[in-house]
């Protein structure tokens, strides 16, 4: 089975990292996208992220390039950790572009 792609809105937040160890391994999807801040956009997410997680960042997020979250990236289904003073007008946003939102907000 092809895996879905998917991307996390507010990734480098707590609850962003959690959606990140959640989907790194995931049977189903395929982590392809991390959208963040203006200020962490364009970096790597390494350099960027404060990690608070027990577990280790998974090998193949630390170099990802962090976006920006604007609903232009390569996925459908996008998993938001924003915080909920933010979350509603972006969520919005992705919604009407068609992404399928899950939101913790």
């Amino acid at each position: 089975m092809e895996k879905i792609p998917v991307g996390i809105l507010g990734a480098t937040g707590a609850v962003g990292q959690k959606f990140i160890t959640l989907l790194a391994n995931h049977p189903w999807f395929e982590l392809r996208e991390l959208a963040a801040s203006e200020r962490s956009a364009g970096k790597t997410y390494e350099s960027v992220a404060p990690w608070k997680q027990m577990v280790a960042i998974p090998e193949g997020v630390r170099g990802m390039t962090i976006k920006r979250c604007e609903p232009d990236l390569e996925c459908r289904i996008v998993f938001s950790g924003l915080d909920s003073s933010a979350a509603g007008g972006i969520e919005k946003e992705f919604a009407k572009a068609g992404y399928w939102v899950f939101s913790n907000a």
